[in-house]
């Protein structure tokens, strides 16, 4: 402006003269005002010279006028000029001063904002103990921050971050991947990070033209989360950064304490569950009084809750038989010395009295001296003990001592029968045919005839003499002092106890034993000798059906013959040397062979073949009929390949009690690869008693498998239409009476023609035995017989003569 003036003063002179130095007055006043105090003594003092200056450039005349009104403007313009430079330095103080004090009382907003923020945020990291939860508290807090319109608390998720909780005016993104750069590296760097600018839109995801904060929540050196905060780009300040960085700390602090304090949860959590889950009791005492009894010392006590024995005293507790020692051991503790494993007695609330083993040790809670105390009941663990003892030498059954303990007392009586020369004597008595009544009214009778005939023997011994069940149903009588006269009394007075009936349940049953005597020193010198010869003479009186008999070494040889019999017998069984045989069975319709039954037979070194009729009995009396059949099993399944056909194997009663016969029938089918629909199983019909309960599951398993089941002897036995309701049948055989009297006997023929109608009724395959001729099979086959076997048939065979045999016959 002052070169434009310049410029045209000549011009504006030539029109205004001299006026025109008045008119640039106010003109200078604002220039002195807008140069300020200094800038105005400048313009005051260089006023004159340059208006003499611009006249001069202008061809003025220096008149008088024109030297009054220089003079004028000297003096004038420069006062004047002070004057407003004065002027303007007063304004300026003062505005500089008004705009000091409000920015201070902005910054005094924001610092007691911040300082509001700040305490509600302590305020409400004390109040809570869950990271999730404190996070949650400080972004509700943070909303209310003027500049920051969006936070979230953020925590790692995989490779990325995931928002835990959000608020504001502007939701931030729910996850920030390695894509998010920003928040990114803030997680990743453990570093506060800022964007103050727009130039990095694609970092900062949707967040458009804002600024950004990202705070790492650090916890013991790791990134538990990030803390999030933005605002507009022209709003973000340095002290906001350090007010967030400020809150994340306290809030890492405050994670920190609520992962302590989870910490030392969980572990009392883990300690108090161990305490009240234990087994054993556990107490903790002070020397005076009980402080703690977890449960299971209070259940074993009889207490319901822990204040009813806190602060009562050991007396309270232990029985004055073992309070002495118990209080001694508690000092000893006390005073530092180690304790050992003792019992003890306990009393419970009942007056219950407890025999428990102690152990206790020392231990420091808040700087005192206790004992804590393990305790274990071993109440139940004796009397588990005195059972197990007790079993070991009684028969659970009958609850007379065993073989065990008969041999035990024995032994004692042998040695005081030696200094005091008396003769012992042994007594070995056997029940006559005891499974006729387990296969008839079942094993649960021929317990409790077991249990009645004890009973009975009991009454009729003196008081010194031992009865003893020595398995089965054999029992044996311990005398210890009898010569032959009182010892055959005795076995009298105890054969005489079966000559009354039993009542099992709804039946009176008379029963027979055979008892054998055998004396000291006359038949032995040792008690094994005596008990050898007592059994000998029970087999005696067996087979001469006399019920008493007294050892008598003239036939002691036929007794040696049957142990031995008994002993190739089973070492038989076990080699699996038995000698299988193989009827033919024909299939009426289709008049071929279709079927093969096993029929075992004995091959013995001395007495040659044997048929079951001679060792099967033996077998049952040994118990070994079981493990026979078994083994006829798996040599039959074997054959089968050579034979071809349907393969029928007996079963008997005792077989189907075999606790693994279910799995050896699988067994030899899975080694042998035959298909179970190729295998018949053929049970007696004293199967068919109330034990069948025992094995008809493992029947109906096989039959669910494929496997099938006849029923052998039909029509002779236990058999009625209810077995064949309730047993899983497939075929019935009837019995070969009924068939030889076809043609001759007319009622016979009307009972046996019932019986095929009967079977078609139930859906079940018939099989005639016996047949002989063929008149009987023609009869069969017109009154729908399926199946026959018979020597017309064909006769048992060994496995090669029935794979090489042809049956050509025109049946």
């Amino acid at each position: 402006m002052l070169g434009v003036y310049g410029l045209s003063f000549p011009q504006l002179y030539q029109t205004f003269g001299n006026n025109l130095l008045i008119l640039g007055f106010p003109g200078l006043l604002l220039l002195s005002w807008g140069l300020g105090l200094w800038g105005a003594a400048l313009v005051g003092l260089l006023n004159v010279p340059m208006q003499v200056l611009l006249l001069n450039l202008g061809a003025a005349q220096w008149d008088a006028g024109l030297r009054e009104v220089v003079q004028l403007m000297t003096g004038t313009g420069l006062a004047a000029c002070l004057a407003m430079g004065l002027f303007r330095f007063q304004y300026d103080r003062r505005s500089s001063a008004e705009a000091a004090m409000r920015e201070s009382q902005a910054q005094a907003q924001d610092r007691n904002l911040e300082l509001s923020l700040f305490s509600r945020v302590r305020d409400g990291l004390t109040r809570d103990l869950e990271p999730t939860a404190l996070m949650r508290g400080v972004v509700d807090a943070l909303h209310d921050h003027p500049r920051f319109d969006s936070v979230a608390a953020y925590q790692p998720d995989g490779e990325g971050l995931r928002q835990v909780c959000s608020g504001g005016k502007q939701t931030l993104p729910e996850q920030f991947g390695p894509a998010h750069e920003v928040v990114y590296r803030a997680a990743r760097s453990a570093e506060t990070v800022v964007l103050y600018t727009t130039e990095e839109r694609s970092h900062a995801g949707v967040l458009g033209e804002r600024s950004l904060i990202a705070v790492p929540l650090l916890v013991k050196g790791s990134v538990q989360g990030v803390l999030v905060a933005s605002c507009g780009a022209s709003d973000l300040d340095p002290r906001d950064v350090r007010f967030l960085e400020g809150v994340a700390g306290q809030l890492s602090l405050a994670i920190d304490r609520a992962q302590v304090y989870e910490a030392l949860r969980e572990q009392e959590a883990t300690y108090r569950t161990l305490l009240e889950t234990l087994p054993d009791a556990v107490a903790l005492y002070d020397g005076s009084k009980l402080l703690y009894l977890n449960p299971a010392g209070l259940r074993g006590l009889g207490y319901q809750r822990l204040d009813e024995v806190v602060g009562q005293p050991l007396t309270l507790f232990v029985h004055p038989d073992s309070l002495p020692r118990v209080a001694e051991r508690v000092q000893r503790i006390l005073g530092g010395e180690p304790d050992a494993l003792e019992e003890i007695r306990l009393v419970a609330r009942d007056g219950r009295e407890l025999e428990v083993e102690a152990l206790g040790f020392l231990v420091q809670i808040a700087g005192h001296k206790q004992v804590m105390i393990s305790i274990r009941d071993v109440g139940e663990r004796k009397r588990q003990q005195a059972r197990i003892e007790y079993l070991a030498y009684h028969d659970p059954l009958t609850d007379l001592p065993n073989r065990r303990k008969l041999w035990a007392v024995a032994e004692t009586v042998f040695v005081a029968d030696r200094r005091k020369r008396e003769t012992p004597a042994l007594i070995y008595l056997d029940l006559d045919n005891f499974k006729v009544v387990n296969d008839t009214l079942g094993h649960q009778a021929g317990d409790e005839l077991l249990r009645q005939i004890a009973l009975r023997i009991k009454e009729v011994l003196r008081q010194g003499d031992l009865l003893a069940r020595m398995g089965g149903d054999e029992f044996a009588v311990l005398l210890p002092s009898a010569d032959r006269a009182s010892a055959t009394a005795a076995a009298r007075r105890v054969n005489g106890v079966f000559e009354t009936p039993f009542n099992l349940g709804d039946h009176a049953i008379h029963v027979q034993a055979s008892l054998g005597v055998a004396l000291y020193p006359e038949h032995g010198q040792t008690l094994d000798e005596l008990a050898r010869a007592a059994d000998v003479a029970m087999y005696q009186a067996k087979h001469a059906r006399t019920g008493i008999a007294i050892y008598d070494p003239t036939q002691d040889l036929n007794s040696l013959e049957r142990l031995e019999t008994v002993q190739q017998l089973r070492q038989t069984i076990q080699e699996g040397r038995f000698l299988i045989q193989y009827q033919p069975i024909l299939n009426i319709q289709s008049r071929f062979v279709s079927k093969w039954e096993a029929l075992v037979r004995w091959e013995h070194p001395t007495r040659g073949l044997l048929h079951p009729s001679e060792f099967v009995p033996l077998a049952e009396e040994a118990g070994l009929v079981g493990e026979l059949d078994l083994a006829v099993l798996k040599q039959a399944v074997q054959d089968q390949r050579r034979l071809g056909g349907e393969l029928a194997i007996n079963f008997s009663a005792v077989t189907l009690a075999h606790p693994n016969w279910v799995r050896e029938v699988v067994r030899s089918l899975v080694e042998e690869t035959l298909q179970p629909s190729l295998l018949w199983l053929e049970i007696t019909e004293s199967a068919l008693l109330p034990e069948r309960q025992k094995w008809l599951g493992g029947l109906v398993a096989l039959r669910g498998l494929g496997v099938r089941v006849a029923l052998d002897d039909f029509g002779i036995g236990y058999s009625s239409l209810a077995h064949l309701k309730q047993v899983p049948v497939d075929l019935i055989k009837i019995d070969k009476s009924f068939i030889g009297e076809i043609g001759s006997n007319r009622a016979a023929e009307d009972i046996l023609r019932a019986m095929l109608q009967l079977a078609n009724a139930f859906g079940l395959k018939t099989l005639a035995e016996g047949v002989e001729n063929r008149a009987q099979l023609e009869w069969l086959a017109r009154h729908g017989c399926h199946y026959a076997q018979g020597y017309y048939i064909g006769l048992p065979m060994s496995a090669d003569q029935a794979a090489r045999e042809v049956f050509t016959k025109a049946f």
